[in-house]
């Protein structure tokens, strides 16, 4: 086998083996001013913990990342999990919304992922794959 053939599988392997793991461990977010358990998370949302959900809440599953952002003042309020009946939520006055599915995509926007990072991400990935 050769060393293009060993790379290609160890990727593929490790990919997959990341799939399952996230989807054993449940989803991953950013929580603060929330309660986790028996305890209040990051008062403040200046240091914003990474949390495991739990499947679910009062029957609804715990699918998203929730994180709301005080219109006026640029904060951030909250930050944890949530189902869909919470993102489905009307946005109150002042009070922005954003939902994500993906495990810590509820930061703060300078620290996100952008297409452009994914689009770095690939071309490397490319050129790897070119020169062997």
């Amino acid at each position: 086998m050769t060393l293009h053939a060993w790379l290609v599988y160890g990727l593929g392997f490790t990919m997959i083996s990341y799939f399952f793991l996230t989807q054993v461990n449940g989803l991953q977010c950013y929580g603060c001013n929330i309660i986790q358990g028996q305890r209040y998370v990051d008062i403040g949302c200046s240091n914003p913990e990474v949390i495991t959900c739990t499947h679910s809440h009062k029957g609804f599953k715990h699918r998203f990342c929730i994180k709301t952002e005080s219109t006026a003042l640029g904060i951030v309020l909250t930050s944890g999990c949530a189902t869909s009946r919470h993102c489905q939520q009307q946005e109150l006055p002042g009070v922005r919304i954003h939902c994500c599915t993906l495990d810590l995509c509820n930061s703060t926007p300078c620290c996100q992922a952008s297409t452009l990072h994914y689009i770095y991400a690939l071309a490397s990935l490319l050129l790897l794959w070119l020169w062997l």
